[in-house]
């Protein structure tokens, strides 16, 4: 799952830095023109940058040798909106890389990977949610908290395994497949449980979070 510390071939890292350099000027820009962060958001996502890079530190390997380990790739992207999670994934991406020893040359295929696939897919979710289901609190929650925590991060582990695969042919297992939906599920719920929390109560913090619409105020009788 770490590419970083896998060597891949030129072209490979070539066409992640392709790739990867138009969205995140994109998202450079859309933040620089939107709503800056104030306080506690700047310290929440400077926060979040960090703790992000550091899980990625923490991974088991299988038997077959493929690593897995918890992203928070997918809480990130929704507290913070597309534009800046993709901003603090990419800077963890880099704090990784720096603290860890990896390869600069792989930022590209990991940071598509790790911050612009979770960012992306994480939106793509939550609109889906705002359209075709009812406008509350429960189903925010919910449906951001448990659905698109767990869809970003099943895809994400199965892209990273798939990419690994690649740089590093070997057998594939159908159980490291199994174990990568095991721990999306188990992040799931661990995402849910935190992203409530903060809801619930710092709803200042989630950028994605709009009370006029999840939460308007009672008509009077």
């Amino acid at each position: 799952m770490n590419l970083l510390q896998v060597p891949l071939p030129p072209e490979a890292t070539a066409i992640g830095w392709i790739l990867l350099l138009p969205p995140a000027l994109h998202s450079l820009r859309r933040a620089r023109a939107g709503t800056p962060l104030h306080g506690a958001q700047q310290h929440l996502w400077l926060a979040g940058a960090v703790v992000c890079a550091w899980l990625w530190t923490l991974q088991a390997r299988s038997i077959g040798g493929a690593a897995f380990g918890l992203q928070g790739a997918a809480l990130y992207a929704l507290v913070f909106g597309r534009h800046w999670g993709r901003l603090g994934l990419l800077a963890a991406v880099a704090l990784h890389a720096g603290l860890g020893g990896g390869i600069w040359a792989n930022v590209g295929v990991s940071g598509l990977l790790l911050a612009v696939v979770p960012t992306t897919l994480a939106r793509a979710l939550q609109r889906q949610i705002e359209r075709r289901l009812p406008k509350n609190l429960f189903v925010f929650i919910i449906g951001n908290g448990m659905f698109v925590t767990l869809s970003v991060a099943a895809v994400t582990s199965a892209l990273a395994l798939a990419s690994g695969w690649l740089a590093k042919p070997v057998a594939a297992q159908t159980d490291q497949i199994a174990y990568a939906l095991l721990l999306a599920w188990g992040e799931a719920l661990a995402s849910g449980m935190l992203f409530s929390s903060l809801v619930i109560f710092g709803p200042h913090l989630v950028l994605t979070y709009r009370r006029d619409v999840y939460l308007p105020p009672r008509r009077g009788l």
